[in-house]
């Protein structure tokens, strides 16, 4: 059984042909949109990426005061270290000459 048809086969083609265009061009134009916003969202990442790495630079005077602050700290573990180093050796020339001392008064006895 065949049903009727409300519109003519060759309408039914040109409406069918109209559509396919339309989603090609609608396809199109979100391609568009799509690699449009990536671009603008690849732009805005970078841009926001140069400018913070711009505002965290040092300034000269920055560099120079950050320099002096490590040579500060690396001079005062060498001071503390050469401090150590000369406790521990007249520690032991005092046990030293403490025993000499002993050794010396025993014999005058």
């Amino acid at each position: 059984m065949e049903y009727p048809r409300l519109i003519e086969q060759g309408a039914h083609n040109y409406i069918q042909e109209a559509l396919k265009i339309c989603h090609g061009n609608r396809v199109q134009i979100y391609s568009y949109a799509l690699n449009i916003g990536v671009f603008i969202l690849f732009l805005a990442i970078t841009g926001v990426t140069l400018y913070y790495c711009y505002k965290r630079k040092l300034t000269p005077y920055e560099k120079r005061q950050k320099m002096l602050k490590d040579q500060d700290y690396v001079l005062s573990k060498i001071r503390y270290h050469q401090a150590e180093k000369a406790n521990l050796s007249s520690a032991f020339m005092e046990r030293l000459t403490g025993s000499e001392k002993r050794d010396q008064m025993n014999q005058f006895r």
